[in-house]
């Protein structure tokens, strides 16, 4: 069996609806670059068989594998733990790839195996953000590796270590390999064709949106700066009003503006043990 350039591994938790699209994008001859040259695996974190019956049935080229349940961190390093190919290419299951999404990877990659390099794709958000209550991680220009787009040599993604596993919600943990590859001396290459579209996503609310913010608090305690609450209350604060003010006014601004004390509060309740479990995180080996 050949060895394919890309393996593509998407990561999935009971978002079939989503993953169907996403899939479509990267079935044979959707893809400018030829199938042959690129694999597709979908790391499935969920208890339940419906993602799995989805591939099999409808989409028996991908590769299905069962998750950790220990968070997308965990799984996505489940998928490429499998991978066949010289690249690995992230993305999401509700992210939709452009035909020439691989093809402009492919183009833009260095002709060294041994460089030290990743490629940082185009994510946009065609739809556009029509409410507070929305969110999409949108990368126009560079500079933010996005875990929803971007691809690294597999020999590099495990040299490095991968993701780490410490980060236990869809947030900070790409932040956190960014870091990791730059300290590590790697170029991080903005490849503007390479585009992926990413439809709005519904925020959580109050103290569920909260819970993510332990991921920060795991960053700054890995990364620095460390900060103190007051500033990180603040620093939360003006930055969600100030999308809430944006926002066309209607009902989510309403429920917008009341998730935020929630969410604050419950930042502020929780602040000290996640200090204390990053510290004892940091202490351990990713």
């Amino acid at each position: 069996m050949n060895t394919p350039l890309f393996s593509v591994v998407i990561p999935t938790r009971d978002r079939n609806e989503t993953l169907a699209p996403c899939l479509d994008r990267l079935a044979p001859g959707a893809q400018t670059l030829p199938h042959d040259q690129y694999e597709v695996i979908v790391a499935d974190d969920s208890p339940l068989t419906a993602a799995r019956e989805l591939v099999t049935e409808r989409y028996p080229w991908a590769r299905w594998v069962a998750g950790p349940r220990r968070g997308p961190a965990a799984n996505r390093n489940v998928g490429a733990s499998i991978a066949r190919g010289e690249w690995l290419a992230f993305t999401d299951d509700d992210c939709l790839p452009s035909p020439v999404w691989l093809e402009a990877f492919s183009l833009a990659r260095g002709p060294k195996p041994e460089a030290l390099e990743a490629l940082e794709g185009r994510t946009t958000c065609r739809a556009g953000i029509t409410s507070p209550r929305q969110t999409a991680p949108v990368n126009l220009e560079g500079g933010v590796l996005w875990s929803c787009n971007f691809a690294i040599r597999r020999a590099g993604f495990e040299t490095i270590g991968g993701f780490d596993e410490r980060f236990p919600y869809a947030h900070m943990e790409d932040a956190d390999l960014q870091a990791r590859l730059q300290k590590a001396g790697y170029m991080i290459h903005f490849v503007p064709e390479a585009e992926i579209d990413h439809p709005p996503r519904s925020m959580a609310w109050g103290t569920r949106l909260a819970r993510v913010h332990e991921s920060s608090v795991l960053h700054m305690v890995l990364h620095g700066p460390v900060r103190g609450l007051p500033w990180y209350l603040l620093n939360q604060s003006r930055a969600r009003l100030s999308r809430i003010l944006r926002e066309n006014k209607s009902i989510d601004t309403l429920s917008a503006l009341a998730s935020l004390p929630v969410e604050l509060t419950s930042i502020a309740v929780q602040w000290r043990s996640w200090k204390h479990r990053a510290r004892t995180l940091s202490q351990k080996q990713s």
